[in-house]
């Protein structure tokens, strides 16, 4: 195997294809907790937070700090700020702006409480009240969920990490009063990152009222770390801060776009390519006017993280202008928020103006629903993997290690 990988050196130093293998590594300070994974020469690591350890006005749920790969910085951050509830015709109350620091406990196996672990065999995933969430009608409450708790699992809050073999997964849960909201984030050896944000009911109340969830996530991206990242729009590089939909015809249904961070100098990024569900719903179906766009970028700055500073219950509408203000976005850090939404949806009430007779959505307003993109890298941190001992970058090999 050296014989082999020798001799490839010898052809990539022929061939002018030779970069530095800089090999990092975050450096967490409590109340963070690292994480490395696999445990043994890891491709993924980065510090954690618990939602009431999270930064912004009342939190921003689960907390990624300093994200690595193959010891290359990623982002410097990855959390959801953001979070609303609005009801149909104001019922209910109207709409919220909800909290995002109250932890609730998951059903979990021991093993990956507050730490990596593997599911017992035979063993289930760590279970939210999203995942449990399937009738449309009935609550099935706190954890755990009217379920009978197997041997080895318990209800604890905190973060669950997940050693899925090709993957881990980090899961947190938080409640706002009605609702139990959970955050996953899925990282693949492959270098893709998938999170996605499910709306869950915690008792029922207003279930019989059609209303809408958004959450909008925050990463803050520091492409290898050099602070020049270039950001752009379905391969369009942007220079000043900006907000768009999520496809170019206004709605579901056409044009979709993709955007993409990279690093102005190595050409390495990631590309954020919106999931099939996210378009389900569309900016401001509500016709109330409180959210009216699907992906913001700013120029990061220290302690903003989110679209005010402070945290006001009533305070329905997402002010993109307070975000928004024309600065540069030229080799700088760049903040992308990115809208997710659902609609929980009671019978006789949806579309506007349907019937009884069958022109209604039937309901679905307990239904747990999951949403959001996957980020893919591209560059040649793609199509290359260091091959540890040689500091070169192998075309087409696995990661090897000598």
């Amino acid at each position: 195997m050296r014989t082999t990988a020798l001799f490839g050196l010898a052809l990539l130093l022929g061939a002018g294809f030779v970069q530095e293998a800089v090999a990092g590594s975050p450096t967490c300070v409590s109340p963070e907790t690292k994480l490395s994974w696999p445990a043994d020469n890891p491709v993924w690591e980065m510090c954690w937070l618990a939602p009431n350890q999270s930064v912004g006005p009342r939190g921003s749920g689960m907390e990624l700090r300093n994200v690595y790969r193959n010891g290359q910085l990623v982002m410097r951050r990855a959390h959801a700020p953001m979070l609303f509830a609005e009801y149909k015709d104001g019922a209910g109350g109207g709409c919220y702006r909800d909290w995002k620091d109250a932890r609730t406990p998951i059903l979990a196996s021991t093993n990956v409480q507050n730490h990596l672990g593997t599911i017992p065999e035979g063993g289930n995933p760590a279970m939210t009240s999203c995942d449990r969430s399937v009738h449309p009608t009935t609550s099935y409450g706190t954890c755990p969920y009217g379920l009978p708790t197997p041997p080895g699992y318990s209800c604890t809050d905190g973060i669950m990490i997940e050693d899925l073999g090709d993957r881990v997964r980090l899961t947190a849960q938080y409640v706002a009063d009605w609702y139990m909201y959970s955050s996953r984030f899925e990282f693949h050896a492959d270098g893709r990152m998938s999170p996605t944000f499910g709306f869950g009911n915690r008792n029922g109340t207003y279930n019989n009222v059609t209303h809408w969830h958004h959450n909008y996530w925050r990463f803050e991206f520091d492409i290898e770390g050099t602070g020049d990242t270039v950001v752009s729009t379905s391969g369009v590089d942007r220079t000043t801060e900006f907000s768009e939909l999520r496809d170019a015809a206004g709605g579901p249904g056409g044009g979709p776009r993709t955007w993409e961070v990279r690093n102005a100098t190595t050409g390495n990024g990631y590309r954020l390519i919106p999931g099939a569900d996210d378009y389900k719903v569309a900016t401001n179906e509500s016709g109330r006017n409180f959210h009216l766009t699907d992906v913001i970028a700013t120029q990061s700055h220290v302690s903003e993280y989110g679209d005010t500073p402070n945290y006001s219950l009533s305070d329905c509408t997402m002010h993109t202008a307070n975000l928004v203000n024309g600065e540069s976005l030229q080799n700088t850090v760049p903040a992308l928020y990115y809208r997710v939404a659902v609609r929980d949806t009671t019978a006789n009430s949806w579309p506007p103006g349907c019937t009884a007779n069958g022109t209604c959505q039937a309901q679905d307003s307990m239904v747990c629903k999951s949403v959001g993109p996957t980020l893919v890298p591209f560059g040649p941190w793609a199509e290359f993997i260091f091959a540890d001992g040689f500091d070169v970058l192998v075309p087409g090999a696995r990661r090897t290690w000598f």
